[in-house]
């Protein structure tokens, strides 16, 4: 025989379970999203300001060389990538968290005189913290910049690739940086610092770089960007309509990349002297509104 009050308990039960789930909604749509991680950075020099970025594995001081060449008129900012040096990693990371952290950099810098500069990975998330707050800077460099990958890669592959970097790390390295510089010396150098990387952040960034479209980000740019490619990423003998295709260039529109002659990955010690008058000389233009548009030809 049921008991009178069942049907009272079970929808006192009910209820609750109810209001648990609408708590936990609202707790969900109200908590304020974890603030970006603040990246360490190194400032020096007076005038307007450009804002360097490195590529996955490096660290800010490998914009040294070319740091020094700006000196003489500019305010220069090293910022280390999230998860690099003394810097954290976002928690949960994700690409867009990482360039909102390279974009509390940006933020604090005058906006109407900031020019930002990254190169490979350092690159993406300038131009993804670009497209998200194109007011926070005047023109943008990216460096060696591929948009996504030649090659699509199914789930199926995703799951093995990850496998295969947890279970085979320096061997996963080696393979990606082994052969990054111009001989074998550069690449020793160049595998050397990835190596000094904690593997929890190279491993977070490749996982999430095998999703990476940053077409998206370009076409939807407001600020005129000037794309810059070393020797060693668009050589003399190839063909930038050819080369644009597998870097995904193709699919923004019409660019003619400034080309770096004798240098590679380490474009900033290799070549300090073109690289900072690359970068003065686009800052010039941008200064004085020869460029229209958002794309910087």
């Amino acid at each position: 025989m049921h008991s009178p009050i069942a049907p009272s308990r079970r929808l006192g039960a009910r209820t609750v379970l109810i209001a648990l789930a609408l708590i936990g909604i609202l707790l969900a749509t109200t908590a304020p999203s974890a603030p970006p991680v603040q990246l360490h950075t190194i400032e020096f020099g007076i005038g307007p300001t450009i804002v360097l970025v490195p590529s996955l594995g490096a660290g800010r001081m490998t914009w040294m060389p070319t740091a020094r060449k700006l000196l003489a008129g500019h305010h220069v900012v090293l910022a280390d990538l999230p998860g690099h040096g003394d810097s954290p990693l976002p928690d949960p990371f994700s690409l867009e968290a990482a360039a909102e952290a390279v974009d509390q950099v940006v933020a604090k810098q005058p906006a109407d005189s900031t020019i930002v500069v990254g190169q490979g990975v350092g690159g993406l998330l300038a131009l993804m913290a670009a497209s998200a707050h194109p007011t926070h800077q005047r023109g943008l460099v990216v460096v060696d910049l591929t948009l996504r990958s030649p090659l699509p890669v199914d789930d199926q592959m995703k799951g093995k690739f990850a496998e295969f970097m947890d279970q085979n790390y320096d061997t996963f390295l080696q393979l990606m940086y082994g052969h990054a510089g111009r001989d074998s010396m550069q690449s020793l150098a160049i595998h050397a610092m990835a190596a000094q990387v904690p593997p929890n952040t190279m491993k977070a960034y490749f996982r999430a770089l095998l999703n990476v479209d940053g077409t998206h980000a370009l076409r939807d740019l407001k600020t005129p960007v000037l794309p810059v490619f070393t020797e060693k990423m668009l050589p003399k003998a190839e063909d930038w309509p050819a080369v644009s295709k597998q870097l995904g260039w193709a699919d923004v529109g019409s660019f003619t990349p400034h080309r770096i002659a004798g240098a590679g990955t380490l474009v900033a010690s290799e070549q300090p002297d073109s690289l900072a008058a690359t970068i003065v000389e686009f800052s010039r233009r941008t200064a004085s509104s020869t460029l229209t548009g958002a794309i910087a030809h």
